[in-house]
């Protein structure tokens, strides 16, 4: 009988062990930590609004040449909004390149590159830094924003005002930036 509770005891750490081994290596679901990629939306508004990405210069143009021709023709309820329009996109601008408006409408044109980084960097979200207001001690924030103004192929102007701005806090009220 003592030898089947000997064989049974070496059995029995005998799995024991074979399980530890197997295990070393491998994190558990409690050790595992999301990661979180982080950009700076100003950065990526910028790239964005100076690269031949943006359609902004031909939006400018056509209000240009709109008011242009409601002018002419002393449209008054046309020039009022033309210049609405103008104006409401500048601020917009601003927000997104000097506050901390979203840029959703910068990102949703990238949204394959950026699903191609969150793989690339094994993230499980990408997100603005402005808008991650807490995070646990199971994340990771990774910095994401250099790789995001690549996809804009920036020139070296821009890359040195991205640096600046990065290293800048973000206006609180950049809706009141009068060009």
């Amino acid at each position: 009988m003592s030898s089947q509770k000997c064989s049974f005891s070496i059995s029995l750490i005998g799995l024991i062990l074979l399980g530890f081994f197997f295990s070393i290596g491998k994190e558990t679901n409690a050790q595992t930590k999301l990661r979180i990629g982080v950009f700076d939306s100003r950065a990526v508004a910028v790239a964005f609004y100076n690269s031949k990405f943006s359609t902004n210069q031909q939006i400018f143009a056509s209000l240009g040449t709109r008011m242009k021709e409601a002018k002419e023709k002393n449209d008054k309820d046309a020039i009022a909004k033309i210049e609405r329009e103008a104006s409401l996109r500048q601020v917009m601008m601003h927000e997104q390149g000097f506050g901390r408006e979203s840029i959703n409408n910068v990102t949703g044109a990238i949204k394959e590159k950026l699903a191609q980084l969150a793989k690339d960097e094994n993230l499980s979200a990408i997100v603005s830094k402005w808008e991650l207001v807490f995070s646990g001690a199971d994340v990771v924030t990774v910095e994401v924003t250099e790789k995001i103004v690549d996809f804009f192929e920036p020139n070296e102007k821009i890359k040195s005002m991205m640096k600046e701005i990065m290293e800048s806090e973000p206006l609180k009220d950049a809706f009141l930036i009068d060009d």
